[in-house]
């Protein structure tokens, strides 16, 4: 008798352990979750309840409120999150349920990223320059520009002007430059000081096929000939015109003639009039 008393005692308190957990019910319409403004509610039995979020790269730990026979889930994060499909667990006990739902974050400000290819155009080459937009908000999530959306890809034409220009978004990632191209021909005149005695070559102005002043620092070769001697002196450009003074009597009755990349001069006399 005595041992029958105990087996039905011990019946009943492993039956009180293993009480089923009734499934909490969700009672929001939607299970879109928008950090720091929504609250996701359940219909719950007053249990020590225990809450996560899991999403793709981290685990949320969320506010659990209940009162009486409702369970409120509030996700505030001071950054916001990264969007998109996670899992709401809730346990109470041993028991755990499981709650697919789409974390977003509220409605902000994003920022629009303007990149731009190739970043330096040469006014040689092709002035077609391929843009991509694409926008982010503050926790990094891509956002819709258009309907479905994200990433859009365009064909520039430049202008030939050059310089240093912004994009839409007037960053250093829109930023883009235009350099001068190759110098189409080259003036070249002779100007002789009798004072001095010496005589000056200038060559300029300097400009490509869309009037644009060759960029500083191109090389210029100054190319001298005199008795079956050669002789090649280099020099830069400088606001569109290279110059070079020799003594005149090193160059007298010599010929010069420049040379900027596979450009030439015409060829001249050097001599008094």
């Amino acid at each position: 008798m005595k041992r029958l008393l105990l087996f039905m005692i011990g019946n009943l308190l492993f039956g009180c352990q293993q009480e089923k957990v009734t499934k909490p019910e969700m009672l929001n319409p939607k299970a879109t979750f928008v950090v720091n403004l929504d609250s996701l509610l359940f219909e719950a039995e007053a249990r020590e309840w225990q809450a996560w979020v899991s999403t793709a790269v981290q685990v949320i730990y969320p506010e659990v409120t209940q009162h009486e026979q409702q369970l409120s889930i509030s996700i505030n994060p001071k950054n916001g999150v990264i969007e998109g499909s996670a899992y709401l667990t809730l346990q109470a006990g041993e028991d755990q349920f499981v709650y697919p739902i789409y974390l977003r974050n509220p409605k902000e400000t994003r920022n629009l990223v303007d990149l731009r290819s190739p970043k330096t155009v040469n006014t040689d080459s092709s002035m077609i320059q391929q843009q991509i937009l694409y926008s982010y908000d503050h926790s990094g999530n891509l956002s819709v520009l258009e309907e479905g959306v994200y990433f859009k890809e365009n064909s520039i034409g430049l202008n030939p002007k050059t310089g240093t220009f912004k994009g839409i978004t007037a960053s250093r990632q829109s930023s883009f430059y235009v350099d001068p191209g190759t110098v189409t021909e080259i003036p070249l005149s002779i100007s002789i000081d009798d004072y001095a005695s010496t005589v000056t070559f200038k060559a300029g102005p300097l400009v490509d096929q869309y009037k644009n002043e060759v960029a500083d620092g191109t090389l210029v070769l100054f190319l001298f000939e005199k008795d079956n001697y050669q002789k090649r002196i280099e020099a830069v450009v400088k606001d569109g015109y290279s110059i070079l003074t020799s003594p005149y009597s090193e160059v007298e009755n010599g010929k010069i003639k420049v040379r900027i990349a596979h450009i030439y001069s015409q060829t001249l006399t050097i001599q008094k009039l």
